[in-house]
């Protein structure tokens, strides 16, 4: 099924003779590092990269190669990108189980989504690299030479800036070639699938949203596969992506939160995927892009950026939280080689990522690290901290990039500063939603209101990529804030008498379909909308975030409500 069509020597990885028992052996880039150190280079800001005239030239130059290698090679960047989803065939040896569903390789609604994310983005910037490595030789100069050397592919910060970076929305970038500078094809604006129309076994145009149909990535795109990036940039600034963020840090120490929707909670998983379906969307006609299918999204040069930062922020929740890690967990919606109902540990399998030896799988523990890969983030310096000194370091940074000014640190009106229990804790209210992702046929949103005093917030739920397997109770969980609510309302938070009154005649919610269809509180399976107040402790400097202690739940407020808990 794979051809070996490799641009180079450094690609050429494999010899015929040993397809049978060799894979390819992922141990990540390792120009670049400091010998005596350690220390690697950085995965920087695209923002940042894109005003480093070396760096960014071979970086555009070198996706450009990737995205031209044949589709019928294994490293070229169609087959890398179908590892995630379609078009659901084996990568590498690593052949569907039996019993697994026929979906991709992606873990999502469950524990290993940040774990086996790594490994992936791993192995897509070591291919990367290795095409930047042979653009840089035809510069002749050593300023390109180390700027190869130390490549790593850069991320989207978007809970910072909610838009779009403006260099992934144009079709041509001007950059400096080896013969001067000239303008380029842009393969951040999308990909352009080589063998089209898309083989119907693999790509059925009935699926997916009838996505087969385009002939390249699109966006939020209108009835005529067009991409509107300002209506992308509406819908990721209408998102609380920040707050999100910044409460996943702020509110989660425990690993599995962290790491899924699946989980009551918030999590990192949950958060992105809302900037998947800000982007690809559904457009006018309710047409859905790419970058919103679970199936596709791999396929747009966006996930990539967009992925990195997934991982960025997860290794920053690593140095803040070093001790917390992965526990079993039922998997309740499967991959290609994970049959629905498994229990993932630690040691499951990653595949198909190999490591070095050619023959081991990846599991958690392998990719726990982003030393094992060659790479570093500047927001988590740990070559040179210790890891008290780190996870203070790294406190101080979300605090200072995503909770400015302590905007969504709880906070206590001055008239009632008197009835806390300390001076430096109150009392914070939140609903807790969580919703069956298989309720309905289609995505939906959960959207919670306060009635005269404003909305409170939605919640996104997806179905997995294959409904009809997705058997087992899959959900999607997430936190909403009561307190501006209750701030314009003019409530007193520390007074549980009058916010239970409050809440009782004025909290509601609501379901609604993606194309805008209203669905009856009582035909949603799973809904659950339960209200909480908890004590926090108050941090004393930069350094902490808030102690989230004792936590009550005040079902008198939702019972009697479809979906009150």
């Amino acid at each position: 099924m794979f051809g070996f069509l490799c641009i180079s020597a450094l690609l050429a990885v494999f010899s015929i003779s040993n397809l049978v028992n060799a894979k390819y052996p992922l141990s990540g880039v390792t120009t670049g590092i400091n010998q005596q150190t350690g220390a690697r280079p950085a995965r920087r800001n695209i923002l940042d990269l894109q005003n480093d005239v070396p760096t960014w030239s071979l970086y555009i130059q070198a996706l450009n190669a990737m995205q031209q290698v044949s589709e019928d090679d294994m490293l070229s960047y169609f087959q890398i990108a179908g590892i995630h989803g379609r078009p659901y065939y084996a990568w590498d040896g690593y052949e569907q189980d039996a019993a697994a569903p026929l979906i991709g390789y992606c873990t999502h609604n469950n524990v290993l989504f940040p774990t086996w994310h790594r490994p992936y983005l791993a192995l897509f910037e070591k291919i990367l690299a290795d095409h930047v490595q042979v653009v840089a030789k035809d510069y002749k100069a050593a300023e390109y030479q180390t700027a190869a050397d130390n490549f790593r592919m850069p991320f989207w910060d978007w809970a910072a800036i909610p838009t779009v970076p403006d260099v992934v929305t144009t079709p041509t970038l001007q950059v400096n070639t080896p013969s001067g500078l000239k303008n380029v094809t842009n393969p951040l604006y999308q990909y352009k699938f080589q063998q089209f129309p898309l083989n119907e076994t693999w790509f059925p145009s009935d699926r997916d949203n009838n996505l087969a149909r385009w002939p390249n990535t699109v966006r939020h795109p209108d009835e005529n596969g067009v991409s509107n990036h300002a209506q992308v940039n509406a819908d990721l600034s209408a998102a609380s992506l920040m707050k999100d963020t910044y409460n996943v840090f702020a509110k989660t120490t425990d690993f599995d939160t962290m790491a899924t929707g699946s989980t009551p909670g918030v999590s990192f998983e949950y958060v992105h995927n809302v900037v998947h379906y800000s982007v690809g969307c559904c457009g006018t006609f309710f047409i859905g892009g790419h970058f919103s299918s679970v199936s596709y999204s791999a396929f747009d040069p966006l996930f990539w950026l967009h992925h990195t930062n997934v991982d960025r922020i997860f290794a920053m929740w690593e140095a803040i939280n070093p001790s917390s890690f992965l526990t079993p967990h039922l998997d309740p919606s499967g991959t290609f080689t994970i049959p629905i109902g498994s229990t993932d540990t630690v040691s499951t399998p990653l595949t198909p990522f190999t490591v070095s030896d050619g023959k081991t799988p990846y599991d958690s523990t392998a990719s726990r690290t982003t030393k094992a890969f060659g790479y570093s983030y500047d927001d988590v310096p740990d070559a040179f901290l210790t890891p008290d000194q780190l996870a203070k370091n790294v406190t101080a940074i979300v605090n200072t990039k995503y909770n400015p000014g302590g905007i969504f640190t709880p906070k206590i009106a001055a008239v009632t500063k008197r009835m806390a229990r300390r001076a430096d804790q109150l009392r914070d209210w939140s609903v807790s939603l969580q919703a069956q992702n298989t309720a309905l046929d289609s995505k939906y949103i959960v959207t919670v209101s306060g009635g005269s005093a404003g909305k409170v917030g939605d919640m996104l739920v997806v179905p997995p990529p294959d409904v009809k397997t997705g058997s087992l109770n899959i959900t999607t969980n997430h936190i909403l804030g009561l307190g501006e609510v209750l701030a314009k309302a003019k409530v007193d938070t520390q007074d549980v008498k009058a916010v239970v009154e409050f809440l009782k005649g004025s909290l509601s919610w609501s379901v609604q379909k993606f194309d805008g269809t209203s669905v009856p509180n009582d035909q949603v399976k799973g809904l659950s909308v339960i209200v909480d107040d908890t004590i926090v402790t108050l941090p004393g400097s930069i350094e902490e975030f808030p102690k989230y202690g004792m936590k009550t739940s005040h079902s008198e407020i939702t019972t009697g409500k479809a979906g009150g808990s």
